[in-house]
This record gives structure tokens, sequence and C-alpha cells, in this order.
């Protein structure tokens, strides 16, 4: 145990020294934590920067007005006193100011009394002008009182600072914002990417050379990591649940000749169903002896025992029609088909019409029997009943048709070409996915003319694939239906199924083909 303890806790295996520093996971780590604080850190100061902003145009706002009222009284008195001297001296004591660009000191006559500019100044950029440009510009009317008289304007203070020395400050500013910004940055960046590289990439490292040293003849030997500190975490969990998978391919490797015999025996039974499966279809016989219906159809398994359902049975009030999809293929698949066709001919016979009581009789028997074979199969499956019309009703309709039970949609080609598509998402709900169904339920009529086609399939005909991964779809089934509508039942069904084998080519066939082609007489 000591030893695969070491043996996971170095990054220098056989197993990671072949793997590239830029591809190991340390490094895309350290990469993408970096970059995320990276732009956090851009964006937080960017946020800064504009907050330093707002508070160095509201300083510099401030404190030059502090600094026009601390010198307007001598300024007043200078331009009272037309005292050149006392002027130069305020004019000088603001100047002195790094930002200022220009101050002018006028008599009440608008003439200079003193000014001082700066001439070497570079012209402020556009940037610069826009966040600063319009704190540039101050004056201060000057105002004097003689001898307790109310004051009287003498003159004026006027002051422009040089938005370039406000923008260079405001850079010095930004790029300490920034290099700090970027320090924490990295500080954070290198904390993250040591915290976890301790706690989960290192553990990680060590179950991918543990993993990488198991021998595919023995799984359930391989050298199972230990990880202290994670026993009860992800990584003590995924660590068990691997070992669990290793003993599981251990034992499937020592059960694999018993299967043999066992798939041996269970093709033997796949073969029964099927031949069952095929019995129960309706005979050729039975079609043709349905009045008023032309009746063809075909039935494909993409395995031994499919798990799609179709029967017409004819009864003295006319013929119901099932077609059904179980989920799923294969043996348990097949048992579900064979189950739901005795149930419909056991309602049938007991002649129940009412479709609501039909299909939640239907429900709660196959429920019951999968609950009791405990696969979880379930199946979509629709219910027709045909009638003929009565006499009063012929020419105009030939047949009435009943529709209830969720499965796909039903195609109609009208004699005189119009293509109908009757959805059956809201005629029911899967069969024996829940106890109780019967709220689900719906119903609806429609009549039959003469040369009416009505097409019902399941979903291994529109989700048929070529090599492409191209299903074949609902469009070109309509297309091929009302192309073919003046043809027999039989012609549309080979026509159909021709071009559906067509269109699949040399790709297997991974789905069941079930296609019921009813033409109104």
């Amino acid at each position: 145990m000591d030893t695969r303890v070491r043996q996971t806790d170095g990054a220098s295996t056989d197993a990671t020294r072949g793997i590239p520093f830029t591809a190991s996971l340390t490094f895309r780590q350290a990469a993408v934590t970096l970059l995320i604080v990276a732009v956090l850190g851009l964006l937080a100061g960017m946020v800064e920067l504009g907050a330093d902003w707002k508070s160095m145009r509201a300083e510099i706002q401030e404190h030059t007005h502090r600094s026009l009222e601390l010198v307007s009284g001598s300024a007043a008195e200078a331009a009272f006193q037309f005292n050149d001297e006392l002027a130069g001296q305020v004019v000088d004591g603001l100047f002195a100011h790094r930002e200022m660009e220009q101050v002018v000191l006028r008599d009440n006559f608008g003439g200079v009394i003193a000014e001082r500019q700066r001439h070497d100044l570079a012209e402020p950029g556009a940037l610069v002008q826009r966040l600063f440009g319009d704190i540039t510009r101050y004056s201060v009317n000057l105002s004097h009182s003689v001898g307790g008289a109310s004051a009287s304007s003498v003159g004026a203070l006027e002051v422009t600072l040089a938005p370039g020395e406000i923008g260079a400050r405001f850079v010095e500013r930004g790029l300490v914002i920034f290099v700090v910004g970027l320090a924490k940055a990295v500080i954070i960046s290198a904390l993250v990417v040591l915290i976890f590289f301790f706690m989960i990439t290192r553990p990680l490292i060590g179950l991918h050379t543990a993993i990488t040293r198991i021998d595919p003849t023995r799984p359930g030997h391989w050298p199972r990591p230990s990880f202290p500190r994670h026993e009860k975490d992800e990584l003590g969990q995924i660590v068990t649940g691997l070992d669990n998978l290793m003993q599981a391919f251990q034992q499937g490797l020592e059960q694999r000749d018993r299967a043999r015999d066992e798939n041996m025996r269970l093709g033997a039974e796949l073969d029964v169903s099927r031949r069952i499966q095929q019995i129960l279809l309706p005979s050729r016989a039975e079609l043709d002896a349905i009045e008023g219906l032309d009746i063809a159809t075909h039935m494909e398994a993409a395995q031994e025992v499919g798990g799609d359902y179709y029967d017409i049975l004819s009864h003295e009030d006319g013929v119901r029609i099932g077609i059904g999809d179980v989920t799923g293929h294969g043996l348990e698949s097949g048992v579900v088909m064979l189950m739901t066709q005795s149930a419909v001919r056991t309602l049938l016979t007991s002649r129940e019409k009412d479709m609501v009581r039909v299909m939640d009789v239907l429900n709660t028997t196959i429920y019951n029997n999968v609950q009791r074979m405990g696969c979880g199969k379930n199946l979509t499956l629709a219910l027709l009943d045909y009638t003929m019309a009565t006499a009063a009703e012929l020419p105009a309709v030939a047949g009435h048709l009943r529709i209830s039970g969720q499965h796909e949609t039903v195609i109609i080609a009208r004699h005189d070409g119009h293509m109908e598509v009757v959805d059956t998402d809201e005629l029911g709900f899967p069969i024996g996915l829940v106890e109780e169904m019967a709220h689900f339920v719906g119903e609806i009529s429609l009549d039959l003319h003469q040369g009416d086609v009505v097409v019902l399939y399941t979903d291994g005909i529109t989700e048929a694939a070529d090599e492409q991964h191209r299903l074949y779809g609902q469009d070109r089934l309509m297309e091929m239906i009302a192309s073919h509508r003046a043809e027999s039942a039989e012609f549309i069904k080979d026509a159909i199924i021709n071009d559906v084998k067509r269109h699949i080519g040399n790709q297997t066939l991974y789905d069941d083909l079930t296609l019921v082609i009813l033409k109104q007489k």
C-alpha cells in the first residue's frame, strides 16, 4: 500500500512523462485561471479607473475654486489700486501650479493688469479634451468696497488649466491602478493554481497513472491508488467507482464462456418468439376478406424480434386497426408487443367500443405486466376503428374512421390530391408508462371518400438514415404517398418500402420498419 501511495504522488511517471507540458492539466489550469483572473482584474481596473476619473475631476474643480477664493481678495486689491507688483505676485502664485496654462488678471475695463502663460505645452489629444476639456476654464469677478459703501466690480481673475498636464497626471494614476491590479491577478492566480494542484490536479495525475497500468487481462487486480483526506469526497468516490468497475470487468471476463452458452440458448428463444410474432400477424386472406378497404402491410424487424406492433381485426361492426412501437427491440420488446396484441383482441372480443375505456384497460394491463417483468418498457399506440358508411351516406361518404392514442402522425391522401396530417400527440399517452392514463386519451373522427388513402407507420420509416446520417423524413414519405395515391394499396406499400431501402443503401437497419396502407374502396 505504501508503494502505491508513493506512485500516485509522483508527477513524473512514465504515463505523465509523455504528455507535453502545454497539454498537461496543470498548465491548462494555470492558463485558464490566469486568463479569467486577468480579465476580471482588467474589468475591475476599468471600473476603478472610471471612479478615479470622476474623483480627479471633482478634485481639480474643488482645488481650483479654493485657490481662486484664497487669492480673490488680493487680486481685487491689486485691480482696484492698479498695483502691478501685487497683481504679479497674485498671478505668479497661481501660475506656480503644474496644471496652470494661463492666468490673467484684468481690470474692470477689460485691460490686462498681469498675465502668465505657458507656450511650450503640446496640443492635447482628442481623448484628453473629451475627458477634461470641460473643466479647464475658470473666471472670478473681483469686487472692492471703500468706506462701507456697496462693493463694486474692479476686474476679473481668469484661469485656464492645461488639459495635457491633467491627462498626464491621470495616466500616471491609471498606470498605478493597472500595475497593482495585474500584480493582484498574478498573485491570486498563483495561489489558486497551487491550491487546486495539491487538492485536485495531483490526485488526478496519480489516478491517471494507475489507470494506464491496468492489465486488460486482469482488470480486477489494478493498482488502486490511495488518496489521504479524499476518501469521502468526489475523488474518493471516483476511485471506489473505478474499483467496482474493474471488479465487474473481471467478473465479466470470468463469465465470458458461460455467456456464450447463454447466448446460444437465448438465440433459440428469440427464434421461437420471432416465429410467434409472424404467426399472429394478420394473413393475406384475412385482409382480402375485409369489405370497404384495400389493405397492404409490411413489418421488418431490425433484430430477430422486433418491438413494432400492428394488427387488423375484423368484427361485425367494422375493423379495428392498431399500430404501435415498443421502446427498444429484442425479446422483452417482443413480449410486450405480444401482450399488447392479445389485450387489444380481448377488448375487441368483449365488444368494448369506448376508446377511453379501451386505452385505460389496455394501459393498466401492460403497466402491471411490465412492472412484473421489471424491464421498464412502454409503447406508443394508436387504435383506429373503421366502419363503412350507411346506404344513405353513399356516395358522398364511403367510410368513417375514429382515431385514438398517441403514436406517429396519421397521413391521409385524399382522392382529389389534398394531403392531411393527423397529429396524435394530444390523443393519448405512452402505454405502460404510468398506471392511470384515462384523462390523457382523446379521439377524432374522419370521413373517408372513395380513393382516399390512410397511411400508418412507425418511426423506423421516417428515421431511416443513409450513409451521411440524413433521415428519410415525413416530407419524402408524403411525396411518395401523393405520387402513388391512385395505385393499389399493395403498390403504394411496395413503392414506399423500396424507396426507404434505396435511401438506406448499405446502412444497417437500426430500427423496425412497419407500414400499413388503408385505401377506401
